[in-house]
């Protein structure tokens, strides 16, 4: 069995990595939104001005403003308005960037964020397919789209069947033609029951077709359990 770990960014993590400080404001800014509290500031030098609050929570989340004054003795912050007056327990980054430079930041965020989700993958799809599997060849699922790209794991089971050869075959297309690509014989009598048939990191861009086959006619009408996951690419 081959496993893929995957460490997805944090936006969060990212943002932090940019601020100078993250804190959470103890009273309420003024009405007209162009103050935020945080006790934990006083008496701290300014480091503040000319820097970028972003907020995290409250009314105006996720939106960014200039700092343009610091009082340490009362950890007030002077920014240009926000949209809704600033209440304390408001959730805030002190960015080391200029307001006019956070848009590209935020736009670089967002993007790193969606390209990252993508690696907690789809999700877990399970089920089963019955079908007279000694009499031919029979579809057990078809993974995919055409034109979407995928990385994505397989598996199957064999636990109800009996045939010494089962044929388990991979079908995809090839310049425009579906085409064989994989073909391995197990046996439900000896081997594992369950079968691994993708293990490893493999990307498709087309519709991926499973089919099943038994030597044995008592196999006809069982159940083929499947389970697999997609990744987005």
């Amino acid at each position: 069995m081959v496993m893929d770990l995957h460490y997805a960014l944090d936006r969060e993590a990212i943002l932090r990595a940019l601020a100078s400080f993250h804190g959470v404001t103890t009273a309420d800014g003024n009405i007209a939104g162009t103050s935020l509290v945080c006790s934990a500031l006083i008496g701290s030098n300014d480091f503040i001005t000319g820097k970028t609050i972003l907020l995290q929570s409250g009314n105006s989340r996720f939106e960014d403003k200039a700092a343009t004054a610091f009082n340490p003795l009362t950890g007030e912050i002077i920014v240009d308005a926000f949209s809704s007056q600033v209440l304390g327990g408001t959730s805030f980054y002190v960015l080391n960037t200029a307001a006019v430079d956070t848009a590209p930041i935020l736009a670089a965020l967002a993007a790193i964020q969606s390209q990252t989700d993508k690696l907690a993958g789809e999700a877990p799809v399970t089920g089963s397919t019955v079908a007279n599997w000694n009499a031919a060849e029979s579809d057990v699922i078809s993974i995919g789209a055409a034109g979407v790209r995928y990385k994505r794991s397989l598996l199957l089971s064999i636990h109800n069947l009996v045939g010494n050869v089962i044929t388990v075959r991979l079908y995809m297309q090839v310049n425009g033609v579906e085409r064989r690509v994989y073909e391995q014989a197990f046996d439900a009598t000896a081997d594992p029951p369950g079968l691994w048939v993708v293990n490893g990191t493999v990307g498709i861009h087309e519709a991926l077709r499973v089919t099943l086959q038994s030597n044995n006619a008592a196999d006809n009408g069982q159940a083929v359990d499947y389970d697999y996951m997609l990744e987005a690419m």
